[in-house]
């Protein structure tokens, strides 16, 4: 793919001296030779063929020059030259999904990868799907996401079957400053041996695996896993050892692949195997060290204990969910104690004021007209209506009070003491049960509060009303 353009850049090399490289970009300097015009021109035809002509750019001395010809005719003898490829160019194009850049230097490309950071957001594998084509590499490596080849190359299939990512975020606390990205998949090296290149990309591959594998990670680097006991280790960002291997990265996908599973319980899964980890992991080495010898024998016995737990599960759901159906049932008759508690007091109130009014006032029916020319009546009546009001009011401040703090002790307890129901479970429960009796009691209750209102009111405007209502 890149073999002409890479003979063109070998004459440039020797024509040069410095040349620079990284991820966007590759940087030839040198003083003024005769040569340097014809291997310009080379180089340039060859950008041309690859549709990338707006990648070269060109300096004599800090001044820089439109295109090849303005550089050919203007250099003079004892200039010093550079000549810029920007990769940004070859990275903007993408085919069939598939991102083509090349690294002409094999010691740059390990540069680079050694000090990126496979947790960050602008790290180039956390975002698109690259094939990396390396000057004079005879190996190739990579996974589903990336290709590292010395030729074009294709990509192979992987399929980690129920594999779920995003539950890695559920499950591990992530305390940074910027955005930091947990993703196995995409740095994943699922074909390749280990050689001085891909011992870096291994090398990420197994932090971003291990990172699913604690419950806290910070990105300084420190990491807390709680388990039997609650350990803080280091894991080990710039650790290159021999426990770097296709083999241990394996073994720690397997485990990451097991835990996070979107149809099991993947919190649950977690715990155990750090139950385990927290037991036998070497506290005095980097945990990037320190899993090596235990990764394998935690995974299996944490399966062996999920399968019991499972087993046992089934039964200890059913009891889970009896007392679950239970609660929702004394909190609905709650609900239902307020709504009614609420229309006794309406009722009990209208009638008191009835009698009141009738019995005491109302007694001698000759004498009504004047009772409400009397200013006295009115303010049995303004007193009447602010009661009601006041009496809605109070009550509705009380009754909302003990349902919220009802409703969130019950969320709180029933999160506390779960242990064999999923959130999705009792999401799903409550919804079902508690949200339709829930929405139907806040329904009776505000219409009762309305009649409520309504007679308060009603009440204190019945001075005004009731002449309208004699004539």
């Amino acid at each position: 793919m890149f073999d002409a353009l890479f003979k063109k850049l070998l004459i440039i090399e020797r024509l040069s001296e410095n040349v620079k490289e990284n991820w966007v970009n590759i940087t030839f300097e040198g003083a003024y030779k005769p040569q340097i015009k014809s291997a310009f021109a080379e180089l340039a035809s060859e950008i041309e063929r690859l549709s990338l002509q707006s990648s070269l750019l060109y300096f004599i001395g800090n001044t820089p020059k439109q295109n090849v010809q303005e550089f050919i005719d203007d250099i003079q003898p004892n200039e010093s030259w550079k000549i810029t490829i920007n990769k940004n160019v070859l990275l903007g194009i993408s085919t069939n999904g598939i991102i083509n850049n090349f690294f002409y230097l094999r010691s740059e490309l390990i540069k680079w990868i050694r000090s990126s950071d496979p947790f960050s957001e602008i790290y180039p594998l956390n975002s698109s799907k690259f094939r990396i084509v390396v000057n004079g590499y005879n190996n190739v490596f990579g996974g589903p996401n990336f290709v590292v080849c010395g030729n074009n190359f294709d990509f192979p299939d992987l399929l980690w079957d129920q594999y779920d990512e995003n539950l890695i975020v559920e499950n591990v606390h992530i305390i940074s400053k910027s955005r930091f990205l947990i993703r196995p998949l995409k740095q994943f090296v699922s074909f390749g041996e280990v050689d001085d290149i891909s011992i870096y990309f291994f090398q990420k591959s197994i932090l971003v695996l291990l990172s699913g594998l604690c419950n806290e990670i910070y990105d300084t680097g420190n990491i807390i896993l709680k388990g039997f006991r609650r350990i803080s280790l280091d894991i080990g960002l710039e650790y290159n050892g021999i426990e770097i291997t296709a083999d241990y990265q394996n073994k720690l996908a397997a485990a990451v692949q097991w835990i996070y599973q979107k149809t099991e319980r993947s919190d649950l899964r977690l715990k155990l195997i750090l139950e385990r980890i927290t037991l036998d992991v070497d506290y005095s080495l980097p945990y990037i060290q320190g899993l090596f010898s235990v990764i394998e024998d935690a995974t299996i016995q944490a399966k062996e204990r999920y399968s019991f737990i499972i087993y046992e599960r089934k039964d200890l759901y059913q009891k889970e969910l009896k007392d679950l159906l239970k609660d929702i049932k004394t909190l609905t008759d709650t609900f239902s104690s307020k709504v009614r508690s609420l229309l006794s007091n309406l009722l009990r109130d209208v009638l008191a004021a009835f009698v009141l009014v009738g019995v005491t006032l109302f007694s001698k029916v000759t004498e009504i007209d004047k009772l409400f020319e009397n200013k006295l009546i009115k303010y049995v009546f303004l007193a009447f209506g602010v009661y009601f009001i006041f009496s809605a009011l109070i009550q509705l401040i009380i009754d909302a009070f003990d349902l919220i703090r009802s409703n969130k002790e019950f969320d709180y307890w029933k999160n506390v003491t779960r242990e064999y129901m999923s959130k999705e479970d009792f999401k799903k429960h409550r919804k079902r049960t508690l949200g339709t009796r829930l929405l139907g009691s806040w329904i009776l209750y505000i219409t009762i509060l309305f009649l409520y209102l309504s007679v308060g009111i009603f009440c204190i405007y019945m001075p005004e009303i009731w002449p309208v209502i004699i004539k």
